[in-house]
């Protein structure tokens, strides 16, 4: 008997463009990878970010490493131009005299040195900062194993 004044509301529901009860609502999509897995994955494909990272450069020249270090900062910043907009927090060159008005983002400028009184500030620019203003990460296929940064290769013979 349940079932059939389930059938019943579900009937009127779909008559009537209502949505349809809990009970029968499609189940939720399944959970999509956090970006920042998505993005590592992204960073070690086109620039192999994670082989570099997880490596143990000690043991290098530092000729070896520049040379390495350049492909690496090609297939990343190829990364960053493509998915991200990114421009700096606060314009001007290091050590340039900025101010800092009164209400300002303490997450997008930190205060160093001697911090006293109140704003506005003045003081010198160590460091611009980076802000984005587009990210457009790709969709993934859904059947991909978000948690797989890179495939093993295997090269058979």
């Amino acid at each position: 008997m349940k079932r059939f004044i389930l059938a019943i509301k579900v009937f009127f529901r779909i008559l009537f463009g209502k949505p349809l009860p809990p009970e029968l609502a499609p189940p939720p999509p399944p959970p999509r990878p956090d970006g920042a897995v998505q993005l590592l994955t992204i960073l070690q494909r086109e620039g192999r970010l994670v082989d570099f990272l997880e490596e143990e450069i000690g043991s290098y020249a530092d000729a070896q490493i520049g040379a390495a270090v350049r492909d690496i900062h090609r297939g990343c910043r190829k990364v960053l131009v493509e998915y991200f907009a990114i421009e700096p927090v606060l314009p001007g060159v290091e050590n340039a005299t900025v101010s800092v008005p009164s209400g300002f983002d303490a997450a997008a400028i930190r205060l160093t040195g001697n911090v006293t009184g109140q704003p506005p500030y003045r003081g010198a620019l160590r460091h611009h900062g980076w802000r984005t203003t587009r990210v457009q990460l790709p969709n993934l296929p859904p059947l991909e194993n978000p948690a797989v940064l890179a495939p093993a290769e295997v090269e058979l013979s």
